[in-house]
């Protein structure tokens, strides 16, 4: 547990008392928290954000949310979060390990600015840059550290973002949903909410041949040979290895008739359709390419997962296929009605990594995407089984009459962390879920490992995104 040479120096200079902790190798600041049975306000985290005028470090407890816009009032100037790589470098640079950020800008020549909440007494824990071990002071001795940067509030505690999550999503409540904590810059939005872009002739059509047990090749060769996009995204997906098919795919009509097969063709159809309808950012934590990417694996995870299923099947593996889909397409409304409370989303969510997604939400945008997702899916008339799996895809104990098809989709996005995606906080494997479905654990891993070998074709499948039409 040797500390970096500029820490090191930095604070032998201060002569104030400070004990080390060990960790373990890789483990992350939450994983040690909960280990050593820190209390969450008493452990420090470390961001860093940049301006016009260069870098900035932001101090605050574990437990808080960043406030990108006060923060940004608080600095008046217009900030912006360091991206993962960034920040790895940085610290790297300074003879830290890239994941182990000690809140000490002195050692950085940085300026920084600390959240009020830190002026308290008692014990606090951080980083100490080696990557094995936490730094433990008095909290009066680590504001003596701090004396020379500027204290401002700038962070809520989780804690008091209360919230009625049980509560239903339509026009007519819109208003009342929107959370007393968010943000003055972004409050005035949900109300504006109060109707969806209209579903498409494609969209339209796409659900009409769904609804058919047979849908005719024909209909469906002629919606994918209108659009080169759809075209080479079927074409793509046919040669995928998951399919195991060992024939040449020479032909549309042979990817879609032999290969994807005319239901599972539909649902990429329809999963792209859909996306074309919303103008929606690209980039960002859950900008376009983000979620076309979370959906494409999330989709194909499930579909393994279905084969691991019981005989006979309790789902209908086209339809768990949509499902995985289309589950986090309320993103894509809150993106197109609302693009600059979009945008601070995004924002709050490079900042805020360790806060679940859903508090994120529900601080900035005063709901969350599954409420708007079930909303967009009841109101297109999708299936009862989309729908229920979009309102339910976080939860374990769900009992309700599609169950299995939410239960799937949540062990898959629980899985997805094994990719670097997906937005579960927890990524333990819901037991009731698993057995109500008659999984394993090693079923699900099974799974896994057939995704992790075909992650080029994937990753390659989503970069072909369902670009929105220009607006008029």
């Amino acid at each position: 547990m040797n500390l970096p040479d500029p820490v090191q120096t930095f604070l032998d200079r201060q002569q104030l008392s400070y004990r080390l902790i060990s960790c373990l190798p890789n483990e992350t600041l939450s994983q040690t928290r909960a280990r050593l049975d820190i209390p969450a306000h008493r452990m420090i985290r470390t961001v860093l954000l940049k301006d016009a005028s260069g870098l900035l470090m932001a101090i605050l407890p574990y437990n808080y949310i960043l406030d990108f816009s006060i923060l940004c009032q608080l600095r008046a100037s217009e900030l912006e979060p360091l991206h993962g790589s960034e920040v790895i470098s940085f610290f790297q640079t300074h003879g830290c390990q890239g994941n182990s950020r000690p809140p000490l800008p002195a050692v950085f020549n940085l300026p920084a600015v600390v959240d009020t909440s830190l002026a308290n007494s008692g014990e606090i824990y951080f980083e100490s840059g080696s990557g094995d071990s936490l730094l433990n002071m008095r909290n009066n001795d680590f504001s003596q550290l701090l004396a020379q940067v500027r204290w401002g509030q700038f962070a809520i505690p989780i804690e008091n973002l209360d919230f009625p999550t049980s509560q239903q999503l339509v026009p007519k409540n819109l208003v009342s949903l929107t959370n007393r904590y968010t943000p003055t810059q972004s409050r005035a939005s949900l109300e504006s909410i109060t109707e969806l872009p209209a579903i498409s002739p494609v969209v339209q059509r796409i659900l009409e041949l769904r609804a058919n047990p047979q849908p005719p090749l024909p209909d469906i060769l002629q919606i994918v040979e209108q659009d080169s996009g759809h075209a080479a995204r079927i074409m793509y997906w046919a040669r995928t290895p998951l399919h195991d098919f060992h024939s040449p795919v020479d032909s549309l009509k042979t990817a879609i008739s032999q290969t994807i097969g005319p239901e599972n063709t539909l649902n990429l159809l329809l999963g792209s359709s859909m996306a074309e309808i919303f103008h929606i950012s690209a980039e960002g934590s859950v900008g376009l390419k983000a979620i076309w990417r979370h959906s494409i694996y999330c989709a194909a995870l499930v579909g393994e997962l279905v084969k691991a299923l019981p005989e006979p099947p309790c789902v209908n593996p086209s339809m768990a296929y949509l499902c995985g889909l289309l589950h986090d397409f309320g993103y894509l409304v809150l993106g197109h009605a609302l693009p600059a409370q979009f945008f601070l989303l995004n924002r709050f969510l490079a900042v805020n990594r360790h806060v679940p997604i859903s508090e994120v939400e529900r601080y900035v945008m005063g709901a969350e995407h599954w409420q708007i997702g079930a909303w967009l899916m009841q109101s297109w008339n999708l299936p009862e089984e989309v729908i229920a799996t979009t309102r339910w895809h976080h939860s374990e104990d769900s009992t309700h009459p599609y169950a299995e098809y939410s239960n799937l989709v949540l062990i898959a996005n629980r899985l997805l962390h094994y990719f670097g995606l997906g937005e579960e906080h927890n990524n333990r494997l819901p037991a009731l879920a698993m057995f109500m479905l008659g999984l394993t654990r090693d079923q699900a891993m099974a799974a896994v490992n057939q995704i992790h070998a075909c992650t080029a074709e994937l990753d390659s499948l989503s970069a072909m995104l369902p670009l929105p039409q220009e607006k008029p």
